[in-house]
């Protein structure tokens, strides 16, 4: 079983539009090339060069937390302040 939308109790925005970020995400593939670009942006603004890939693939796969960190060498802790950065910099006009 993958991963399940849950809140992320740190992040400035309300729970509706948590769920509205986490489903477009997970249906990535199944974007136009423009809206998978924006991701693709968001998640290097946020993650850089070094962990841009991480958060893209615990965002937009069901990847649990401890696998992409694992599978990227990175903590919990940094994957998480990533995590509520996407949420809360996600464009208000997708």
């Amino acid at each position: 079983m993958g991963t399940m939308f849950r809140e992320w109790k740190g992040a400035r925005v309300s729970y509706n539009r948590q769920g509205y970020i986490f489903f477009i995400s997970r249906n990535y593939k199944e974007l136009s090339p423009e809206k998978r670009a924006v991701i693709d942006a968001l998640c290097l603004s946020i993650g850089g060069e070094d962990y841009a890939a991480a958060l893209m693939e615990f965002m937009t796969t069901d990847r649990s937390a401890v696998a992409v960190c694992m599978r990227h060498y990175l903590s919990k802790g940094t994957l998480y302040r990533y995590v509520r950065r996407y949420y809360e910099e996600f464009p208000r006009e997708f």
